[in-house]
This record gives structure tokens, C-alpha cells and sequence, in this order.
């Protein structure tokens, strides 16, 4: 029996390419700065925002059921890194961010869970 593999419609690919531009946008920054492991290790805000940003975009492929909430940070720390680190990575990586998170808002809505009247569909397990 053919099984639907949730993987091939387009709307299930696109968290994975939302949280991907997400943590690239991140690590572009993080990368224009020239951020080390001893400057990574200091709490600066133009460190943690693009941290931030890989985070969140790590979290919406991870946990694609609550994309919604980690896409929102992601677009709000993207918005915030204009300012606190140079003008959003030279605004390339803001624009990635800020892409990512509106993919990961618009993908198809999340299936509801089967309410306790509703009845499962007869046929093999």
C-alpha cells in the first residue's frame, strides 16, 4: 500500500527552508562581525541577536508544530539586528532573517489533533 509521505507536499518542505534562511541570516552576521569563540563568549547584544537568529531558525525545522512563536522571534531579532550589529550584517543577513521568518509564518496551517467525538478511519494499521 502506498503511504502519503507528509515530506513531498510543498507545504511541509517549507519550515525546513524558513528555519534555513532563519540560521543563515544569523550566521551571516555572525560572520560580517568576525565573531570568535572568545567574543561569542561575551554577552554583547550584537552577538546574542544573530545567536538569536541561528537559534530560532535551528527551532523551526526542529519543531515545526511551533514555528509560528520561533518565527516571530526570528523576524524581531532580524529587525533588531539593523541596529545592534551594523546594519543587519550589511542588511544581506536582516534579509534573510526577515525572509525566513515570513516562510515560516505563511507555511500550511498546522493539522488540528483528532478531537475525542471524532471517529479514526476504518482500515489496516
Amino acid at each position: 500500500m502506498a503511504r502519503s509521505d507528509a515530506r513531498t507536499t510543498p507545504g511541509r518542505r517549507r519550515p525546513f527552508g524558513a528555519g534555513l534562511a532563519l540560521a543563515l541570516g544569523g550566521a551571516e552576521i555572525l560572520l560580517v562581525q568576525r565573531a570568535g569563540p572568545a567574543e561569542l563568549g561575551t554577552a554583547e547584544v550584537r552577538y546574542v541577536v544573530p545567536l538569536l537568529m541561528v537559534v530560532c531558525g535551528v527551532l523551526v525545522v526542529t519543531d515545526p508544530r511551533r514555528r509560528r512563536p520561533y518565527a516571530v522571534v526570528g523576524v524581531l531579532a532580524s529587525l533588531a539586528s539593523w541596529v545592534a550589529s551594523d546594519l543587519g550584517g550589511f542588511l544581506l543577513g536582516a534579509a534573510l532573517g526577515i525572509l525566513g521568518g515570513a516562510l515560516a509564518l505563511g507555511g500550511a496551517p498546522d493539522p488540528a489533533p483528532p478531537g475525542p467525538g471524532t471517529a479514526r478511519p476504518a482500515g489496516p494499521a
